[in-house]
């Protein structure tokens, strides 16, 4: 989309635009089935039906059974559902093996477990960030009980080969966590064929609501509840159900099935569009490779340039990009990039890169525009630097 105040959103990673549907499904359930869902009586019974129906279309994308889904707050929750709750049910035998380029939500709840007991064990990942599947192989010999790992990652859109991964924890009889935030949507997810146990999901990342996600836990997978109440959900996650957020999200996720495969072919374009116009100009660097990233996703970074002085110009130029830095997840800590730092490059690389993500209303028009915007902020910026 392109803002009123002329800004070209390339942000799509970070949110993206409320998908058709969403906002009408919304206010019917709070105007027209505003009811607890766990009431027995006839409004109540009209909320959950519209649940009901969210569900199977969740499940559907993802090939699960719509009563394997526990809704949360959004994919941060799902994520400590998973693994905390795992680690509450298997006691002092917890292992859980991860990598070093998952998401904050992931590493700090790994972090959190390990204070209390938890082994962990975290995988490298190799230059185009993937990890060594031999790596995975020894760690899951060694008493793995819990395999966490991110389907693509929020930085560079690099995709991890969870089929493969899962025929080994299948292999070894050991659980897999995926979190799909940023694959939901974008690539094929099958929990059935990828042997996948707990999936954590997203509604904000496909057009729907901020606020609502799910966690797919299949049946017979060990899972300590971790909010404890109203016994909602099978026990698993107590609280009265948001009936208007969780109607938006199975929205999205109707809609995202409907155009996945077509729009990711579209994107997959522009992204090479984008790319080889950026490679245009000397010292930038490509992180990750163009066949195992998700199409939405390019991420570069640029010698010669400082990191937070580019994202700050091209945030607030005309046009306006929105777009994030490679360091996002790291900013608060004062750091550059722990992906892309893990994947070799150096820290001025890694603070020196930006994220671009297309979406459903990015143009070629306006993928032009971003790279002309940021080939000329550039440029100005190594004209200041050979200055000073």
């Amino acid at each position: 989309m392109t803002t009123a105040d002329s800004t070209i959103y390339l942000d799509h990673a970070a949110t993206a635009p409320l998908s058709p549907g969403v906002i009408e499904i919304m206010q019917q359930a709070l105007v027209a089935t505003d009811a607890n869902p766990a009431s027995p009586h006839g409004p109540g019974r009209d909320a959950a039906r519209l649940i009901d129906a969210a569900a199977e279309d969740l499940a559907r994308l993802i090939n699960a059974q719509a009563k394997d889904l526990v809704w949360t707050s959004g994919a941060t929750e799902s994520i400590n559902l998973a693994l905390k709750g795992t680690a509450a049910f298997g006691g002092a035998d917890t292992h859980i093996v991860s990598v070093v380029t998952e998401h904050s939500a992931t590493l700090d709840t790994l972090a959190w477990l390990e204070k209390h007991g938890t082994r962990v064990t975290r995988l490298a990942v190799q230059a185009d960030g993937r990890i060594d599947l031999e790596a995975l192989e020894a760690a899951l010999a060694d008493g793995a009980t819990l395999v966490s790992i991110m389907h693509v990652n929020n930085e560079t859109g690099v995709i991890q080969d969870i089929a493969a991964v899962g025929e080994r924890c299948n292999a070894h009889g050991v659980a897999l966590h995926v979190d799909a935030a940023q694959s939901l949507g974008r690539l094929v997810i099958d929990v059935q064929a990828m042997n996948i146990a707990l999936l954590s999901l997203s509604a904000h990342k496909i057009g729907g609501p901020k606020g609502i996600g799910a966690l797919y836990v299949r049946p017979r997978t060990g899972l300590a509840a971790q909010l404890h109440g109203g016994g909602q959900q099978r026990g698993l996650r107590s609280g009265t159900l948001a009936t208007h957020q969780i109607a938006g999200f199975g929205a999205a996720a109707a809609h995202v099935a409907a155009i996945r495969d077509s729009e990711q072919k579209r994107l997959a374009v522009l992204r090479e569009h984008l790319a080889d116009a950026l490679a245009g100009i000397d010292g930038v660097v490509r992180n990750g490779a163009p066949a195992h990233t998700a199409a939405a996703f390019l991420n570069v970074s640029v010698a010669g340039v400082h990191g937070d002085a580019l994202l700050m110009g091209l945030t607030a130029g005309t046009p306006a990009l929105a777009v994030s830095s490679g360091a996002a997840c790291s900013a608060a800590k004062g750091q550059s990039s722990y992906v892309l730092r893990a994947m070799g490059r150096t820290p001025r690389q890694a603070g020196a890169s930006i994220r671009f993500t297309l979406g459903v209303s990015t143009t070629l028009a306006q993928v032009e525009a971003a790279a002309n915007r940021f080939i000329d902020e550039v440029m100005r910026l190594r004209r200041i630097a050979d200055a000073a």
